[in-house]
């Protein structure tokens, strides 16, 4: 008899250990993503590929416009998050990477789909030649 109670109990707890790691695999919320990615040594360099892009106050296509971009420029990302737009509302699709960076002393966000990202100032300055 001491040795079923012994098995019994080591099932309870087995049991309760996989319970526990199944339930720890599925996340319910919101996704967030990290403001500045620790191990990348900062967010890259972008190159705008889209001909005119607006840079916006907030990560949103309801924000408003503080400046506009043209095609080829490269800017140093400085922030990311997500933000929403009137695309993916309509399509009821989860939030859009936006990125932060500056222009002409002016910081504002810009969504992921215009522009092309890079690891060095370097490669988005060769990237930048193929655009102009």
């Amino acid at each position: 008899m001491n040795t079923r109670m012994h098995r019994l109990r080591h099932m309870a707890i087995a049991s309760f250990l996989f319970t526990l790691v199944l339930g720890s695999c599925f996340r319910v919320g919101e996704i967030k993503l990290p403001a500045n990615p620790i191990l990348s040594g900062g967010l890259g360099w972008a190159v705008v590929k889209d001909a005119y892009i607006r840079l916006k106050e907030s990560p949103s296509d309801s924000a408003r416009d503080l400046d506009h971009l043209r095609r080829g420029g490269v800017f140093r990302l400085d922030e990311r998050e997500l933000g929403s737009s009137a695309q993916a509302a309509k399509a009821s699709l989860p939030p859009e990477v936006w990125y932060e960076l500056e222009s002409d002393g002016v910081k504002g966000w810009v969504r992921n789909e215009a522009l092309d990202i890079y690891a060095s100032e370097s490669q988005a300055d060769k990237a930048a030649a193929n655009y102009k």
